[in-house]
């Protein structure tokens, strides 16, 4: 179903990203040719994973991908075969991964990993922040950025990205929210040939849109004419955030929710509706994990993910060929787990499951 190929990286420059002494970041624009089928109908909840031929189309394009490689400076490597490749979630951008706001150190889980000696990827999807944006937000689907996502990481592993990186030779995926779908929707077409060697999913379980509280959700050019006035009406914004962080507002810093309506983008009308298709069971074979926050008020309303072991046995049939499986509640965490006062916890999570993974 999925066709594309990834050309030279090009365009490498040292960048500023708030990650401390001992990271060394640059930014990369990673040119993607795609030749894909999606569904003409962009709100196709499983996104055309249950179509027939007549109900898709083929998109050729070309896409630059930007993204910031991370290694560490003056740590030495947990394994230098391993990199971790960042995906970031609905109206957020690769800074979701390294926020560059006053008390960063708290938030950063680019310098986190860097400290622990790991590298990474943090990419901008195709549509958001210093990517491409097509014209029309219907070719922004979860097959577009599966594709997209896929090449990057088997370039990762064919090519050096940086001078003086050699490829690797695990990609462990790291998705948030939507993140965590596009990475899950790469898995489904992927299933045993998937260039990523484990997956950990954050923000993400398997919920009916119907049982969701109402998301503040708006066309982005009615929400800011200046910024997007120009944009086609199904690239969408967010009006407020405070859906994503827990529902005591003492775990969060305010300076933090300012921020992030300050930073919000814009994501498709598919990357909304077609969530349902990390409802379909994969044929994955590597490792799995998915982390959410207790005080998650998406995706664990009232008392939800309490019960650690009911939430594992229902997420894993999903998956009934990956490696392993497990689910992680982080204690009073909400949907962005990266965002609040409580992020170390989460952050010593992923550590120890990419080290797990890489083994």
């Amino acid at each position: 179903m999925l066709l594309c190929a990834l050309s030279i990286l090009f365009s490498l420059s040292r960048v500023y990203v708030a990650s401390g002494a001992s990271c060394d970041c640059s930014s990369l624009v990673i040119p993607v040719d795609v030749d894909v089928l999606i569904p003409k109908d962009p709100t196709d909840i499983f996104g055309g994973l249950k179509s027939n031929a007549s109900s898709l189309r083929r998109l050729q394009a070309t896409y630059d991908v930007y993204g910031v490689f991370c290694q560490p400076a003056t740590v030495p490597p947990v394994n230098a075969d391993v990199v971790q490749f960042l995906v970031h979630g609905f109206t957020y951008t690769n800074q979701y991964w390294s926020p560059p706001i006053e008390e960063f150190r708290n938030y950063s889980y680019s310098a986190f990993s860097c400290d622990r000696g790991l590298p990474s990827l943090a990419i901008d999807w195709v549509g958001v922040g210093l990517s491409s944006r097509p014209v029309n937000a219907s070719d922004v689907q979860y097959a577009t950025e599966a594709a997209v996502a896929s090449q990057l990481a088997r370039q990762l592993k064919n090519v050096s990205i940086f001078p003086g990186v050699q490829p690797f030779k695990k990609v462990i995926g790291i998705g948030h929210s939507a993140g965590s779908v596009l990475l899950n929707f790469a898995a489904l077409v992927e299933g045993p040939r998937s260039p990523f060697d484990g997956l950990i999913m954050t923000g993400a379980l398997i919920v009916e849109p119907n049982t969701l509280p109402p998301l503040p959700i708006l066309s982005a050019r009615d929400d800011d004419p200046l910024r997007w006035g120009g944009l086609d009406p199904d690239y969408l914004t967010t009006s407020s955030r405070n859906i994503f962080y827990g529902r005591d507002p003492a775990t969060f810093s305010p300076r933090m929710l300012r921020f992030d309506n300050f930073t919000k983008d814009v994501g498709s009308i598919a990357s909304l509706l077609q969530v349902p298709i990390s409802t379909l069971p994969t044929q994955y074979t590597g490792p799995i994990a998915k982390v959410v926050g207790s005080e998650d008020q998406l995706l664990c309303p009232g008392t939800r993910c309490e019960d650690v072991a009911a939430l594992n046995a229902m997420e894993k049939v999903l998956w009934p060929d990956a490696k392993s499986f497990e689910v992680v509640v982080a204690q009073g965490s909400g949907h962005d787990l990266n965002l609040d006062f409580l992020a170390e916890g989460p952050f010593n999570t992923f550590v120890r499951l990419v080290e797990q993974f890489s083994t």
